[in-house]
Formats: structure tokens, C-alpha cells, sequence
């Protein structure tokens, strides 16, 4: 299977590239394919985390009082 090599090179000004440094031996015969870099976007929005309150300090005041007697209509 034939060595394959890659690298993202960016226009000069008068639309031109040049390629250094290729692993080849001079004389190699080597074919050249030119196409549009796939950047990524840096604008992705970013997700929410899945557990907002993950790590919070929780602190209960009282926790064996009851909650909402007023609201119950058998204790009236």
C-alpha cells in the first residue's frame, strides 16, 4: 500500500503552494490532489452540563418539620 502524506497549507497572496520537507526521494513519481480544507467551527454552542447542581452544597434547616400543615384540609 503506497505511503500517504497530508498537510493544510493556506494560499499566498498571488495563489500559490509550496510543499517542503515531503518524504519522498527525488525522482519519486507522487500524484497531487487538491480540495477545500474541512475547518471546524468554532462557534458551536456549547452544551448545557447535565447535572447543573452536581457538586452543590445543600443545607436543610429543620428537616423533620412538617412542610405546608396550612395546606392540609383534614387538620382543620
Amino acid at each position: 500500500m503506497p505511503t500517504t502524506f497530508s498537510r493544510q497549507l493556506s494560499l499566498t497572496q498571488d495563489a500559490t503552494i509550496t510543499i517542503n520537507q515531503l518524504p519522498f526521494r527525488m525522482g519519486d513519481f507522487v500524484e497531487v490532489i487538491i480540495r477545500p480544507a474541512q475547518i471546524p467551527q468554532k462557534t458551536a454552542p456549547k452544551k448545557e452540563p447535565r447535572y447543573p447542581l452536581h457538586g452543590t452544597l445543600v443545607k436543610y434547616i429543620d428537616p423533620t418539620e412538617p412542610v405546608a400543615v396550612e395546606d392540609w384540609e383534614v387538620l382543620k
